[in-house]
């Protein structure tokens, strides 16, 4: 698990390495619906992002413990894998919805509820 932490973390930190010199040059807010936009897009960005991340975590941790389900060895620490596996993809996915809630109590979101984003150029 612990290598899978390191090859991720390889992966994330030269990404957000280049993300940041685009942010930086990003022209700033000037209002607070842009500011708001600006904050739940990246937030949005970062949690398809990590979510991604998790479900290619997850099915690589499925596909190379499916041959060792009949080993008694280790079964219990398998289980707690994919147990907390979907815990944290449920949590991750949950996010999508806080990240609405701010949507439209922000303003950000299209009040006449067809799920428009203001946000969008």
């Amino acid at each position: 698990m612990k290598q899978i932490l390191v090859r991720i973390s390889r992966a994330i930190v030269p990404t957000m390495i280049l993300a940041v010199p685009a942010l930086a040059l990003a022209a700033a807010p000037r209002t607070f619906r842009e500011l708001a936009c600006e904050v739940t897009n990246l937030i949005d960005t970062a949690t398809f992002t990590l979510i991604i991340f998790a479900l290619v975590a997850y099915f690589w941790g499925l596909a190379t413990n499916i041959p060792h389900f009949g080993d008694e060895k280790g079964a219990e620490k398998r289980k707690s894998f994919f147990f907390w596996g979907l815990i944290i993809l449920f949590v991750m996915v949950s996010i999508w919805g806080i990240v609405q809630l701010l949507q439209n109590t922000l303003g950000v979101q299209d009040p006449s509820g067809s799920g428009a984003n203001v946000c969008s150029t």
